[in-house]
């Protein structure tokens, strides 16, 4: 299905049958990845918007261009573009530390920057490797009633995966065990080091992040089908998110946050978040040169065509979400979004039939 997107985003709509077919090929066969998936493309060839599958199996509604889903770690680029901000005036330094915001949060909280928690140098462990092994990680926590307290939610979670836990429990558990590395000398992702990150900028700023992001992204970018939710079911239109287990049936996930917080805030369709991609390198928030910097511009992602990219991954237990983007020129913006994902994956990798669509998309755009 192909709609007509704003002209505002640039370039004639075109409809091209070959990205077609790049989305029907994730949503079909054996070895299909979603049931159903919305793409946005921009290029030298002009805009595309379409979408493929089913949006809801229990209903048969149709995968829309404009169906939302939660965007996973694409979030965070959000949260970094109001960081920025506040730093602009003069709310918040990078060098902050999170002791500086949060005292005795953390054991170590004086050791780790604010740059740090959003560029994953911290050195904090991640949510997934704490819940991969909770055994071995309890183990390490000593206070009994807060030992309690997670058996608890743990319990909660197996008997009923909708069931939303605050992502503070998730830092407090994290509190507990040793740093990977000193702060700042690699890389390691930690959905729990964004998830502190947004805590210091609602601190700074005074303000809930669901009204920072509505009066500072949202509202100035008429995103109408951008929210911040980052736990339960979606309010609102949307398609549901599902796993695919081995057998090839599915299973609603859609809730299946978490603790999720700032790290996978965003629902949103594909034309919006490229929306916010294109104002973001078109500095319309007045962010792009330290952005780049903390992104460590210096040529991209190769993308298998002439010019790089940024490639940015988002993935939950229910959704899919690529972004290749030019920050260098602006020139292309591809924004894939998929509603399922494997049974059998058993991380937070690429799956590389959705990282080849979303580079093929890119390179023909």
């Amino acid at each position: 299905m192909v709609i007509a997107v704003p002209p505002s985003l640039g370039g004639a709509t075109t409809s091209r049958s070959g990205f077609q077919r790049i989305l029907d090929d994730l949503i079909t066969g054996p070895h299909r990845i979603a049931p159903g998936v919305t793409a946005y493309v921009f290029g030298p060839h002009g805009t595309w918007v379409g979408s493929a599958g089913i949006a809801n199996v229990k209903t048969g509604e149709a995968m829309q261009p404009n169906a939302r889903l939660r965007i996973q770690s694409l979030s965070k680029i959000w949260l970094l573009a109001v960081t920025l901000q506040l730093l602009q005036e003069g709310k918040l330094s990078l060098n902050d530390t999170v002791a500086h915001w949060f005292p005795g949060l953390l054991p170590y909280g004086n050791e780790i920057t604010i740059a740090e928690l959003e560029t994953d140098t911290s050195g904090l462990i991640d949510d997934n490797t704490l819940e991969q092994n909770s055994a071995v990680y309890l183990a390490r926590v000593k206070d009994a009633k807060l030992v309690e307290e997670l058996k608890a939610i743990g319990a909660r979670i197996r008997a009923n995966p909708n069931t939303p836990v605050d992502p503070i429990w998730l830092i407090r558990f994290a509190a507990w065990q040793p740093l990977l590395f000193p702060p700042g000398i690699r890389y390691s992702h930690s959905n729990i080091g964004w998830n502190i990150a947004g805590m210091i900028v609602a601190k700074a700023a005074g303000q809930p992040l669901p009204t920072l992001y509505s009066e500072r992204i949202f509202q100035p970018l008429g995103l109408t089908h951008t929210s911040y939710q980052p736990q339960g079911q979606i309010a609102g239109p949307h398609a549901e998110g599902y796993q695919i287990n081995a057998n090839g049936t599915l299973t609603d996930s859609t809730a299946w946050t978490y603790g999720k917080g700032a790290d996978g805030a965003i629902v949103t369709d594909a034309t919006d978040e490229a929306t916010f991609l294109r104002a973001l390198v078109d500095d319309k928030l007045q962010v792009r040169g330290t952005f780049l910097d903390l992104e460590g511009w210096s040529g991209g992602k190769h993308t298998g065509c002439p010019g790089n990219a940024f490639l940015s991954v988002g993935a939950g237990a229910a959704s899919w979400a690529y972004a290749y983007y030019d920050p260098a020129a602006g020139s292309r913006i591809v924004v894939l979004l998929l509603n399922g994902r494997l049974a059998s994956s058993a991380n937070k990798t690429n799956e590389p039939e959705a990282a080849a669509a979303a580079a093929r998309l890119y390179c023909d755009a």
